[in-house]
């Protein structure tokens, strides 16, 4: 009878325990979506034709649609009824990802985002990466055409792969990471002829340990590649550093992914040692540059409670049509960073 006793007691206390525990752990650990790296960027420009037309000449991409912009963007976007609005959405020949969105906004009041920036400044969207078949041409090409690097291209090697960067700004504040593969020969891109599609997408942050906690421990990403340190020699650099600075200015990078993987990925850098200025309060809607990122979700009303539960602001919600999706919900937050990023459900 006492082994009975000791035994319902024992069995209750658990009881009473798991109970208890059930009311102190937030539901927020029971994720009930699954997310996907980014499908495509978003840039606001201040001429569609030209961007569209430059595009498609230097980075070789083609026109997917030039469908109307749906209404009810100005609700997502929360801008005024007089706004006027025209896309044009690109992509790489063959390929159905990593497109790139050209939005240009009439009627309103707007400025570059990442205007007269260096590298180490702060707030909204950094670039776009994509992968070049010849870099020596393509710098070529957009430094004719009026672009400007914020070094000259820099070759380096990590692990097996030897490989040639030049990071360069054009129309509106927008900056491309250029990529060119030298050794081993690049394999599972057959359609790299001038530009890739963009597959990677960089926010300089100025507390790296709070954009990581956001995207790794609340949206749930995975660490593809980390790194954390100075340049081991003084000398030419991809992000514009002095010299002689390079040894003693170190960074970290993270690059995260939903399936840890570097396609439709978010990378964070922080400079430690080199302070400029933030302008992530111009990182929104109506203004010019790389607005933001758009992730695909397999069940949004789940994430919007996920984010309202781990104290996310949602900005806005709609639904729309938005080629070549068709209609979809979306809802836009801005990360601790302030950068708007959003995320879409196809019905």
């Amino acid at each position: 009878m006492r082994a009975f006793k000791l035994t319902s007691i024992l069995l209750g206390s658990l009881l009473c325990s798991f109970l208890v525990s059930l009311l102190i752990v937030p539901f927020t650990h029971a994720k009930d979506f699954t997310l996907n790296g980014f499908t495509e960027t978003v840039f606001i420009v201040s001429d569609v034709e030209r961007s569209s037309l430059f595009y498609q000449q230097y980075a070789g991409w083609e026109v997917r649609s030039t469908e109307y912009v749906a209404p009810e963007l100005k609700q997502l976007w929360q801008l005024p009824e007089k706004a006027r609005l025209k896309q044009v959405l690109l992509a790489n020949k063959g390929e159905q990802r990593g497109y790139v969105r050209l939005i240009q906004i009439d009627n309103v009041a707007q400025e570059i985002i990442r205007a007269n920036t260096q590298s180490w400044d702060v707030g909204g969207i950094f670039d776009v990466n994509v992968r070049v078949a010849d870099m020596a041409t393509k710098r070529q090409q957009l430094q004719d055409a009026g672009w400007r690097g914020t070094s000259d291209p820099v070759s380096f090697t990590f692990g097996p792969y030897e490989v040639t960067e030049w990071i360069a700004t054009g129309f509106d504040g927008i900056s491309f990471a250029m990529i060119e593969r030298i050794k081993p020969t690049l394999e599972g891109w057959p359609n790299v002829k001038h530009m890739s599609r963009v597959f990677n997408s960089t926010q300089v942050v100025d507390n790296i340990d709070k954009s990581l906690a956001f995207y790794r421990d609340v949206l749930g990403f995975q660490v593809y590649l980390e790194h954390k340190g100075a340049s081991k020699d003084a000398g030419p650099n991809v992000l514009g550093l002095p010299y002689n600075l390079t040894t003693e200015i170190p960074r970290s990078v993270y690059i995260l992914h939903p399936q840890k993987r570097n396609e439709g990925s978010v990378e964070l850098l922080q400079f430690h040692g080199a302070m400029g200025k933030n302008v992530s309060a111009k990182a929104a809607p109506p203004n010019l540059g790389i607005v933001t990122l758009r992730f695909p979700v397999d069940n949004l009303p789940a994430l919007k409670g996920y984010l309202l539960e781990n104290e996310v602001q949602i900005v806005s919600q709609a639904t729309l049509n938005l080629p070549p999706y068709g209609t979809v919900d979306m809802l836009a937050i801005r990360t601790p960073d302030q950068t708007w990023i959003e995320f879409y459900q196809a019905r």
